[in-house]
C-alpha cells in the first residue's frame, strides 16, 4: 500500500496553520497580562482621576474595589463557564466586555459610569483569566515543553503587576489618566482577532450548569469582598461589614453542602483534597495577601514621604518586573530538574526577605542601599512563585476541571489581594493616624512624614508576616525534589 504524498493547497493550508498556531502560547500570555495589568496601572493614576471628576475619598476607593469586587466575585463562574462552553469561546467573551468596559471608564464624564465600567471591567478578567491556565494545560502535553509554557504564563501575572505601576505613572504623568484604561483597546483588538485563528475551542465533557452552586458560591465571594472592603474603610465594628461578613459565612456553608450533593457541582470539592493543590492555593492567597498591599503602601511612599511624581515613583518599581523575568527564566530551567516544589519554597522565603527589607525604609538613605535590594527579592520571589504555583495548581487535574481549577487558583489570588489591602492599609492608617493625634496641631511635615512612615512599618511587618507564612505552608505542602522523587522510584522498581 502506498502512501500519498501531501502536497499543493492542503499541505500549504496545513503549513499555515501550524506556524499561526505557534503564536497560540504568545497570545495567551497578552490576555493573561492584560488583565493583570489592569490591577495596579490605575493605582498612580487616582489623584489626576479624583480631580478630573470631583470624586469623594470613598468614590475614589471605589475606583479600585468596583473592579477588585466583580473579579473575585465572579472567578469561579469564570472558570466554570471555559470548562462548560469552551475555553476560546469564554476567554474571547471575557476579552471583549473587558475591551468594551475599558473603552466606556477612560471616555467616562462622570463617576457613576467610571464606576460601572470598572465592574464590567472586573467581569470581562474573571471570565478570561481562569481560561488561560486552562488553555495551556489542555494545548501542551505534559513535560518540558508545558514547563516553558507553565514560566511564560507565570510571568506574565508578576510582570503585569509591576508594569502596571510604570505604565500607570508613565500615561498619567505624559498623556492623560484615560489612557490607563484606553490602552486596553488596541490589545483587546488584537486578542480578539488572533483567538479564533490561533486557538482551538477546547472543553470539558458535555455537562450541566450548576446554577445553584454558581449563585451561592458567587454571592458567598460578593459578600466577602464586600464585607472586608467596607471594614477597611468604615471599621470592623460597621454593621454593614459585619452583616456582609456574616452573609458570606452562610452563603459560604450552603455552597458547601450544595456542592457535595450535586452530581455536576461549580466546584468539585476534591480539588480541595490534594494537598499539594490545596497548599500551592493557600500559598497564592497568603503571597497576594502580602504583595498587594506591600505595592499599594510602596507606592504611597514614593509619593506621599520621599516626594517623587507618579513617573517617577513608577519607575521606581522596575526592579520588580526585570526580577520577574530574571528569575522566572532561572526557574524554567530549574523546574526541569527540581520540579517545582523547591521553588515555591525559594520563592515565598525571597518574597518575605524583600519585605522584611522595607521596614528598614528611610528617606534619608539612598535609594540603592535599601529599596533596590527589597525590590529584587520581591521580584525573584514573583517571579518563582508565580510560575511554581501554576504548575502546582494543576496537579493530577482532570482535563474536565482545568477551568474551574485555573480559577479557583485566581479565586485565591484574588480574594487575598483584597483582603490583604483592606486590613493592611487600614491598620497602617490607624497607626497614622494615632501618630497624629498625639502631635500638637498643626504638625510639621517632617512629622507628618514620620507617622506616614511609622503607619506604614506596621502594614510591612503584616506582609512580611503573611508572606512568612506563605513560606511555611510551601515547606510542608510542596512535593520533594524531582530528583528525589525519581531515586525513590527507583528503588521501589529495585525492590520489586
Amino acid at each position: 500500500m502506498t502512501t500519498r504524498p501531501t502536497h499543493g493547497p492542503v499541505a500549504e493550508t496545513r503549513s499555515a496553520r501550524a506556524d499561526l498556531r505557534r503564536w497560540a502560547l504568545p497570545l495567551i500570555c497578552v490576555a493573561q497580562l492584560m488583565a493583570t495589568l489592569d490591577v495596579t496601572i490605575v493605582n498612580l493614576a487616582l489623584p489626576s482621576v479624583q480631580s478630573s471628576l470631583g470624586l469623594s475619598n470613598a468614590g475614589l476607593a471605589w475606583v479600585v474595589d468596583a473592579y477588585t469586587l466583580s473579579y473575585a466575585g465572579l472567578l469561579l463562574v469564570g472558570g466554570r463557564a471555559g470548562d462548560l462552553f469552551g475555553h476560546r469561546r469564554t476567554l474571547m467573551a471575557g476579552i471583549g466586555v473587558f475591551t468594551v468596559s475599558s473603552a466606556l471608564a477612560g471616555l467616562a464624564q462622570d463617576p457613576g459610569l467610571l464606576l460601572a465600567a470598572r465592574a464590567g471591567q472586573g467581569i470581562g478578567a474573571a471570565l478570561a483569566t481562569p481560561t488561560t491556565l486552562a488553555l495551556i494545560t489542555t494545548l501542551v502535553p505534559a513535560g518540558p515543553r508545558r514547563t516553558r509554557a507553565m514560566v511564560a504564563f507565570g510571568s506574565m501575572a508578576g510582570l503585569g503587576i509591576t508594569l502596571g505601576l510604570v505604565l500607570g505613572g508613565l500615561l498619567t504623568s505624559y498623556a492623560s489618566w484615560r489612557w490607563v484604561f484606553l490602552i486596553n483597546l488596541p490589545i483587546g483588538v488584537v486578542l480578539l482577532w488572533g483567538a479564533p485563528r490561533l486557538l482551538p475551542d477546547t472543553r470539558g465533557p458535555l455537562r450541566r450548569f450548576d446554577l445553584p452552586g454558581a449563585v451561592l458560591g458567587t454571592g458567598a465571594l460578593l459578600a466577602l469582598v464586600y464585607g472586608v472592603i467596607r471594614a477597611g474603610t468604615d471599621g470592623w465594628g460597621d454593621a454593614a461589614s459585619i452583616v456582609a461578613l456574616a452573609l458570606s459565612a452562610a452563603l459560604g456553608i450552603a455552597f458547601a453542602l450544595v456542592e457535595r450533593a450535586a452530581a455536576e457541582p461549580t466546584l468539585p470539592l476534591a480539588l480541595l483534597s490534594h494537598r499539594v493543590r490545596l497548599g500551592a492555593y493557600a500559598v497564592a492567597g497568603l503571597l497576594f495577601a502580602s504583595l498587594y498591599p506591600s505595592f499599594f503602601l510602596l507606592s504611597r511612599a514614593l509619593q506621599q514621604v520621599w516626594g517623587h511624581d507618579p513617573l517617577a515613583a513608577g519607575l521606581r518599581f522596575l526592579p520588580i518586573g526585570i526580577g520577574v523575568l530574571v528569575f522566572a527564566l532561572c526557574a524554567r530551567r530549574l523546574m526541569t530538574v527540581t520540579g517545582p516544589g523547591p521553588l515555591v519554597v525559594g520563592g515565598t522565603l525571597a518574597a518575605a526577605l524583600g519585605s522584611a527589607g522595607l521596614l528598614a525604609l528611610d528617606p534619608d538613605r539612598p535609594y540603592a542601599a535599601v529599596l533596590l535590594p527589597c525590590l529584587i527579592g520581591l521580584g525573584a520571589g514573583v517571579g518563582t512563585t508565580f510560575v511554581a504555583t501554576s504548575a502546582l495548581s494543576m496537579t493530577d487535574v482532570p482535563d474536565s476541571d482545568t477551568g474551574i481549577a485555573s480559577g479557583l487558583l485566581s479565586t485565591c489570588q484574588a480574594v487575598g489581594g483584597t483582603i490583604g489591602v483592606a486590613v493592611v492599609a487600614a491598620l497602617a492608617a490607624g497607626r497614622t493616624e494615632d501618630e497624629l493625634a498625639a502631635l500638637p496641631p498643626p504638625p510639621t511635615l517632617d512629622a507628618v512624614r514620620e507617622a506616614l512612615l511609622s503607619g506604614f512599618g506596621v502594614g510591612f511587618a503584616i506582609t512580611t508576616a503573611l508572606a512568612a507564612a506563605a513560606a511555611v505552608v510551601a515547606l510542608l505542602t510542596a512535593p520533594p525534589p524531582r530528583s528525589q522523587t525519581q531515586t525513590k522510584t527507583k528503588t521501589q522498581r529495585g525492590a520489586a
